[in-house]
């Protein structure tokens, strides 16, 4: 009978073993739930001071070594073994063994689970692009590399796209083809799920191969390259008798010898440990007694796969090659796979790992590299898995959205899948993706966790989720940001974290260069856990951002203090990058929502007045996106809505046609002032002056555009009294450029009612400012010349041939203007889209007049007055049945192409300065020519 005190004891033991399995159940329940790292944390701490004092735990020897032990729900991880000598894993009762990274030891582990076998993909139809169960075929990659074996029947062919680019897909569907392709083949490995990865070494030992290659190396490499070889044939082993012996000798050969025991039981962990290697024997002896050992090893395997092909072809494909590529293993396999006989190999790559490892090796006309998917494509993956009722508009949504990234595609047909009926819809599922960041999809950031595996690299991790808040980075930036964490991390420790990223495949690379974003598809979901789960963190990390992008803007507008030149900043695409990203992370903080909003109202319609109401300017439609993504309440959401609705009624161009959109406009405008703050002007007690200044710039801009909005519908009394109270609250900006533009808008106010005094009056205004501005050293071209037409058009009935002259003024101005100076660009800047479409409406605006002056008796000196301006000559004959462009064209010196827009030099560049080189371009006798002819029109 057990004795009292054994009683005790194994009341104790069951008690503690049944609460030791209550916890596991608690833990395993709450599973992806943050308080489980804690859990298991203190837990951790715990259990590992009592296991390693205990003893050792379980063990399946097969030679000295290392022995590690995890059970009742202990934790190793973290483990780098760079030793000799065998090591065994062993997990029991919800033990957890992680992230081992075998650098230099054979591994026998009963708690690592077999990767999930290969999809066995069934042949689809044949479509333009084929999708074979579920996956897009890659068709022109797939021909490649099978031309390239069935010509050469040797040769190794590499694979290489970033993580998530499908080349595990794709591999499987080579496999497939092989097998249609080469029925008599040998494939191999012939259980396809086996990965090279258990055969690598550590970091520690990337790059040491060749004559970097020191003892320990060596022998790793001795070891793993016989594991992996005899792995690679083990159903047909029997045939390879001579290398079984060879491999039998490796033991003796290496001469190394370890025996270390690591044990964690009862929620123990054993985290980050590292074991030194030591060779017997002198350092050169050592690599050549093993280099003699490795060749050996080699030919007797040579050998016996010649005896086993027997005249057959032979594929070897292996998956996951990026993680051999970089150490010893790698590098010796692709050497020995060029004398494997009537062998083709096929290997993965990142494009990392084989620009810094593989180009050596490899033949570059072997290479295959995986693109990302285009809208076509895309539209055959989403019609196979939703049929007719997902067209190309939606193809393109998507595309757009995930940067046609495989694995993006997969995640957002899972989420269309989500939401069937709602995101079938392109422009909803525009709305939904965008919207991902309000709430995040728990999914998502679950795969992203699957991808990254926060807890076998938390560093990685950490970058990560600091790269989700923002929209873009790169690594000074996550350098500055990251300094407020403890720890703080150097730029070494985030250049190698933001690397890690890339190769995962969750980065898309910017056309600036050195930044990167997390792709569209994963950043909302990891951004929204950061915000919930560690809120001050979340509110820390946007305030630095802000701060950032602050003194970023800050440095590129000292270089633009001209009152014209400050205005390039909004074509600058670095200071439109940093003014979102400023606006962005500005608007995610709590305080003043009317202030944030307010400055969000001048950031849009600035941009809007210096481009966006002639051309349609992709950094509105980028503001407005953002503006999306930062929307924190109802008010918020609403004055998007405002924005969007006068931007949709606001006629882009030269042409401004009456109608009710102009009502729609302008109401849309007085609900923006109300929603941020200025719906009685802009002064309010107990405002900075900071604070002042944006309401001042907000309401001004906002009764700018009221003022438009009367002035395009016909209603010239209520603009008569907008431009009239603006006049004097835009003098006390002190902006000499935007009070003369503010004169000339109120002169065409004044000229469309039939005022020609008051028009004639404001154009003298106007030329007032202008002179000021030449003075400091800046002419708008483009506004002088439309100070030049308005002239013209006054002039037009009592004097043709100063109207004509003042016409070919406006052309000239307006040729001149496709390639200004910029204060931001030490070259002068290309004709663009805004620039062409002018000189359009300036030289078809100014030969419409041509016809109607053909019948005056002057008509020869009113052509030559036209073109003296630009250096033409009038024509003999001039066709005045010619519609607008065509008449302009033999009159005026030609505008760019459209191949020759955004292009600083070739064909145009050319002709423009052969044209400039003989034009008159002294402002001064301009601006004097216009003081004196609008002083005769007021007479």
């Amino acid at each position: 009978m057990p004795s009292s005190r054994s009683r005790k004891l194994r009341t104790l033991a069951a008690a503690a073993s049944a609460l030791g399995l209550a916890i596991v159940a608690i833990v395993w329940g709450l599973r992806g739930v943050e308080v489980t790292s804690w859990l298991a944390g203190v837990g951790s701490f715990v259990a590992a001071v009592a296991s390693l004092s205990a003893g050792t735990g379980g063990q399946l020897p097969r030679r000295l070594g290392h022995r590690f032990t995890a059970s009742l729900g202990g934790r190793i991880r973290r483990v780098a073994l760079s030793g000799e000598g065998d090591s065994t894993f062993h997990a029991t009762s919800g033990g957890v063994i992680e992230d081992i990274r075998a650098t230099g030891t054979p591994v026998t582990s009963t708690a690592l689970p077999e990767p999930a076998p290969a999809r066995d993909d069934a042949v689809a139809t044949e479509p333009v692009i084929r999708v074979v169960d579920g996956l897009i075929d890659r068709g022109d990659q797939l021909r490649a590399v099978l031309g390239g074996i069935r010509e050469s029947g040797r040769g190794t062919f590499a694979v290489v796209g970033g993580h998530g680019m499908g080349k595990s897909s794709f591999l499987s569907l080579l496999r497939d083809a092989v097998r249609r392709e080469f029925p008599d083949a040998v494939l191999m490995p012939m259980r396809p799920q086996e990965s090279p990865e258990l055969y690598g070494l550590s970091d520690a030992y990337s790059g040491q191969y060749g004559s970097a290659v020191t003892p320990a190396v060596a022998a790793l490499l001795l070891d793993k390259s016989a594991q992996f070889l005899g792995d690679l044939v083990q159903d047909v082993v029997g045939q390879f008798g001579t290398f079984v012996v060879a491999k039998e000798g490796v033991p003796r050969a290496s001469n190394v010898t370890m025996n270390n025991t690591f044990v964690a039981k009862s929620w123990g962990a054993i985290s980050n440990a590292q074991v030194d290697v030591n060779v017997k024997g002198p350092a050169e002896s050592a690599i050549e007694r093993l280099s003699r050992a490795q060749r050996r090893v080699d030919d007797a395997f040579l050998a016996d796969w010649r005896a086993f092909l027997a005249g057959r072809r032979a594929i070897l494909i292996l998956d996951g090659f990026e993680t051999l590529i970089d150490d010893a293993v790698g590098q010796w396999f692709v050497r020995l796979a060029r004398r494997l006989p009537d062998t083709a190999v096929v290997l993965s790559l990142v494009p990392r790992e084989y620009a810094e490892h593989g180009r050596r090796v490899l033949d570059p006309d072997l290479i295959e590299e995986l693109p990302r998917f285009t809208v076509a494509e895309a539209h055959s993956y989403l019609t196979y898995h939703f049929g007719d009722r997902a067209g190309i508009r939606l193809a393109q949504a998507v595309t757009k959205f995930t940067g046609g990234h495989p694995y993006g595609l997969r995640l957002v047909r899972q989420f269309i899948t989500a939401h069937l009926d709602e995101a079938l819809v392109p422009g909803r599922l525009r709305e939904m993706l965008i919207d991902l960041s309000d709430g995040g999809d728990p999914q998502l950031d679950r795969l992203v966790r699957e991808v990254i595996q926060p807890d076998r690299n938390p560093s990685v991790w950490r970058v990560a989720e600091v790269a989700s808040l923002l929209n873009s980075f790169d690594v000074p930036m996550l350098v500055d940001l990251l300094g407020s964490e403890d720890p703080p991390a150097g730029p070494e420790q985030v250049s190698n974290a933001v690397r890690q990223i890339e190769r995962l495949g969750l980065l898309d690379p910017l056309s600036v260069a050195g930044r990167f974003r997390l792709h569209d598809f994963i950043r909302p979901a990891m951004s929204e856990a950061v915000r919930r789960f560690t809120p001050d963190r979340w509110t820390r990390i946007h305030s630095r951002a802000a701060g950032y992008y602050y003194r970023q803007i800050t440095e590129i507008e000292s270089k633009t203090e001209t009152a014209y030149g400050s205005w390039f900043k909004y074509e600058d695409a670095v200071w439109q990058m940093h003014e979102t990203e400023w606006m962005y992370h500005s608007a995610q903080l709590s305080g003043d929502r009317d202030l944030t909003r307010a400055q969000f109202v001048v950031l849009f319609l600035e941009a809007f007045w210096w481009w966006g109401l002639y051309v349609d300017f992709a950094f509105c439609h980028q503001l407005l996106e953002s503006w999306q993504r930062a929307a924190q309440n109802d008010m918020d959401r609403d004055l998007l809505d405002e924005i969007r609705r006068f931007h949709a009624n606001y006629p882009t161009g030269p042409d401004k046609p009456a109608g009710e959109h102009w009502t729609e406009a302008r109401h849309a405008l007085r609900t923006v002032g109300e929603l941020c703050g200025v719906r009685h002007g802009w002064q309010a007690p107990g405002r900075s002056p900071e604070a002042e200044g944006v309401y001042r710039r907000a309401w001004l801009y906002l009764r700018l555009f009221i003022a438009h909005t009367f002035w395009y519908d016909n209603r010239f009394a209520d603009a008569e009294r907008a431009y009239r109270q603006l006049e004097s609250e835009f003098a006390d900006l002190d902006d000499d450029w935007m009070v003369a533009w503010l004169y000339f808008e109120w002169a065409e106010v004044a000229y469309a009612a039939g005022d020609r005094g008051s028009a004639a009056a404001r154009c003298r205004l106007s030329s007032g400012m202008i002179r000021r501005v030449a003075e400091a050293g800046e002419v708008d071209s483009e506004l002088l010349a439309y100070v030049h037409r308005l002239l013209a058009d006054l002039l037009h009935d009592a004097d043709p041939v100063a109207a004509a002259r003042e016409y070919g003024q406006a052309v000239k101005r307006a040729f001149v203007f496709h390639r200004m100076a910029n204060s931001l660009d030490p070259v002068v800047s290309a004709p663009d889209e805004y620039t062409s479409q002018f000189y359009e409406e300036m030289t078809t605006r100014a030969a419409g007049r041509v016809p109607g002056w053909a019948g005056h008796g002057s008509f020869p000196d009113i052509l030559a007055a036209l073109v003296e301006p630009t250096a033409g000559e009038a024509p003999d004959v001039v066709r005045l049945d010619a519609d607008g462009p065509a008449l302009a064209a033999a009159l005026f010196p030609r505008g760019p192409r459209p191949n020759e827009l955004y292009q600083r030099r070739g064909p145009f560049t050319d002709y423009w300065g052969d044209v400039v080189e003989r034009l008159d371009l002294d402002a001064g006798v301009e601006l004097d020519t216009i003081d004196r002819l609008t002083e005769a029109l007021r007479g």
